[in-house]
């Protein structure tokens, strides 16, 4: 359940009392099965409903597989097309509802799986129904006695002990609904996911190199999801990670069985914990903190058996998350985004050799890790971002000049956008009704055009040009999961049968933010490659891949600058600091040992969560009914 369960959930109470509701009603289709009614708008929506319907499916015979979980009404499902950041949320008051942003969502910092997206969301969210809609028969008499789940209501105090009679396990902390949702979704998976995610595993290494703070279970919800420049997002870094060190120290069985509401569990989580598992959660939680410590210190250990590479900061603290970032050699300035803790997101300067940051403008609707998508004209002296990256994104330009900001197109849905000097172009990707399409916009910034669709699943990330204008670099990331990273003549592209001139096939590690150097010969970026997140350098002629750093915690978004040094960011627990290194082509560095790779290897039976493909699914005899509402509303799928 994340940040747009509040936009989530309102229309979904609309979409569940849809004969009240005409307004949102009218032009929605509709798909029914037993145990779901799928609502999606016509006709742009059409396409993806029965793989959507498929994808529910199947993660609902998991979840009976996995928990023997029946629901207690049929679920409501809505797809929608509101936002340009791919989403999902789940609530089971007054009745089960899911809600889905269909659009692509970004690998950034692989801070998401690389499965299948649809797939991904209908786990996740199935595991939050698991985990407060399943009722024992305490549950069942209370619910059968206020006729159906009760919802508390701040204008009447006495509802919030209704609600908890009937949805006790709602009423646990964000921690434990995100962790099991997280760790059930990996497996579910393969493996893909954040239980055995390479961020996930730097954030807790670099806190352990550190010697920074390990919330406890209060410390978490009373402060660790609100200081720390990830926000809410620590629920579920801290959750996966406790449940994972559960999983792996007693069993995925104890483990299940303290998740799933079943005769003689206790109301409360943390009663329940202790029938289970027989000791406090306090005190599994300083266990899980003594493990971590030690797991992470061999992982220290091996990534120091070669040298680490050195570098020089060039700002005195983090600077939360960033965006892309340029360099103005002249000025010795670096222009980016950035986002902290205390305040507003905002696109601006960093002096290089004081390290001061200065801001330009407010970035409106910024975007956690990536704060917003950022290219520079160096000629024209102007900055473009993009603003309502949760909504329908905006063009903006900055004039670097005069500071002065202009909208240049407004709800165009385009983003990961990036400058070429050849033509002054702005080229980036459009989403539209889940779908992802490379486009081009052509100066004065007045229109943009279509040059290269993709099918569902496919979509491309973090574009550059190359000096001449002649190349396009980008991460391309397929249905399947896979990651390649691609280099693109600009004249084939638009073409049916355009080919890369160059790819690289990174597997399940996301290559990210490749750029070119001056010189046009070498494209640098990040890759979790070898489990740490360090700087390869490509050379285009040769396609010769070279990793260029040793780092014990993290480099990201490569800058390489004329005089053969890299500026880029190093994670920390304030968030990202830049810092300059010399590259040097490496021969050997060590890869790192994943906890849930542990897990998996102690407790086998966890690869018998996987599941089947949706496409083994005949949907046929699945649906009970389909039909539609009023068309005429057609202003309402625009």
């Amino acid at each position: 359940m994340r940040r747009t369960r509040l936009r989530l959930t309102t229309l979904l109470l609309a979409a569940t009392l849809l004969p009240s509701a005409p307004a949102l009603a009218q032009g929605l289709d509709y798909l029914d099965t037993e145990d779901m009614r799928m609502l999606y708008f016509a006709p742009g929506e059409t396409y993806l409903a029965p793989y959507a319907a498929t994808s529910f499916i199947n993660s609902l015979n998991s979840q009976r597989d996995i928990f023997n979980f029946e629901p207690w009404d049929r679920v409501s499902v809505l797809l929608l097309d509101f936002s340009d950041h791919g989403n999902a949320g789940a609530y089971p008051i007054p009745r089960n509802r899911i809600g889905v942003d269909i659009a692509p969502r970004p690998p950034t910092f692989e801070t998401t799986s690389s499965a299948e997206r649809m797939r991904s969301w209908m786990n996740h969210e199935m595991v939050h129904l698991v985990t407060t809609d399943m009722a024992n028969s305490n549950d069942k008499r209370a619910r059968s006695f206020f006729r159906g789940k009760i919802r508390a209501e701040s204008d009447h105090p006495e509802t919030i002990f209704y609600s908890w009679l009937t949805n006790p396990r709602l009423y646990a902390p964000r921690w434990y609904q995100e962790g099991i949702a997280v760790f059930v979704e990996t497996w579910m998976a393969g493996g893909l996911g954040r239980a055995q995610g390479a961020y996930d595993e730097m954030v807790f290494r670099s806190k352990v190199r550190d010697g920074a703070r390990i919330y406890d279970p209060l410390g978490l919800v009373a402060e660790g999801v609100k200081v720390d420049f990830q926000v809410g997002v620590n629920a579920y870094l801290y959750g996966t990670r406790f449940i994972t060190y559960l999983s792996l120290t007693y069993g995925p069985e104890m483990l299940s069985e303290w998740f799933i509401r079943q005769e003689g569990s206790k109301r409360s989580y943390r009663s329940e914990f202790i029938r289970i598992y027989g000791k406090t959660l306090e005190e599994a939680w300083d266990e899980w903190i003594e493990f971590e410590n030690e797991f992470q210190e061999k992982n220290l250990a091996s990534i120091r058996e070669f040298p680490l590479t050195p570098y020089d900061n060039l700002a005195d603290r983090g600077l939360g998350s960033v965006s892309r970032a340029f360099i103005d050699e002249e000025s010795g300035t670096m222009y980016a985004a950035f986002r902290y803790q205390g305040t507003v997101a905002y696109v601006g300067s960093l002096d290089l050799a004081t390290g001061e940051t200065r801001r330009l403008q407010d970035v409106k609707g910024p975007m956690l890790y990536r704060v917003t998508s950022l290219a520079h004209d160096p000629d024209g002296r102007k900055l473009f971002y993009t603003a309502d990256n949760y909504a329908y994104r905006d063009i903006m330009a900055i004039d670097l000049e005069t500071g002065e900001e202009e909208m240049l197109l407004k709800d165009v849905r385009i983003g990961e956008i990036v400058y070429n000097r050849k033509d002054r172009s702005i080229w980036g990707v459009r989403h539209l009704h889940g779908l992802a399409s490379l486009v081009r916009i052509p100066y004065p910034y007045k229109e943009w055009e279509l040059v290269q669709p993709f099918d569902y699943g496919n979509t491309l990330f973090d574009l550059d040009i190359s000096p001449d204008g002649e190349l396009l670099s980008a991460s391309y990331a397929d249905v399947s999961g896979q990651l390649t990273f691609k280099v693109f003549k600009i004249e084939d592209l638009g073409r049916e049968d355009a080919e890369p001139y160059r790819s690289f096939d990174f597997g399940q590690a996301v290559p990210e933010s490749f750029v070119f150097s001056e010189d046009g010969k070498y494209l640098y970026g990040s890759s979790y490659y070898t489990g740490v997140s360090n700087i390869w350098r490509y050379e285009i002629e040769t396609e010769a891949l070279e990793i260029v750093s040793n780092t014990d915690t993290g480099f990201f978004r490569p800058l390489p600058r004329s005089d053969g040094s890299v500026v880029m960011f190093h994670y920390t627990g304030e968030g990202f600091v830049p810092a300059s290194f010399e590259p040097e082509a490496l021969t050997d560095v060590n890869s790192i040992t994943f906890m849930g790779s542990e897990a998996i290897r102690l407790h086998p039976e966890l690869a018998e969560w996987t599941q089947g493909s949706p496409s083994e699914i005949d949907l046929e005899s699945e649906v009970t009914g389909r039909g539609w509402r009023n068309r005429q509303a057609m202003s309402l799928r625009s």
